[in-house]
């Protein structure tokens, strides 16, 4: 990703944040950070402490999940609460 497209990324996730009255700092990793044990090690900190943003197909539809970076999503559990098929 460029740096000019990285900082758009930042500003939009930003005052989304804004927006929606939240607070918490934006931080934009330098090298890539494919899972969330490369992004601990990226930022000094536990796996346990990044949330995992992943998104599901639930019957046609995209779902945002958001879990903790030291946990998998269990998808037979996630379609079960969902009411649809794998």
């Amino acid at each position: 990703m460029s740096e000019t497209t990285e900082q758009q990324s930042v500003i939009k996730v930003r005052a989304a944040l804004a927006l929606l009255g939240a607070r918490g700092e934006v931080r934009a990793l330098d090298d890539s950070a494919r899972t969330a044990k490369e992004a601990a090690a990226a930022l000094g900190i536990e796996v346990g402490q990044i949330a995992s943003s992943l998104i599901f197909l639930a019957d046609g539809e995209p779902v945002l999940v958001i879990a903790s970076g030291g946990h998998r999503v269990d998808t037979t559990q996630l379609a079960a609460v969902l009411g649809v098929n794998e």
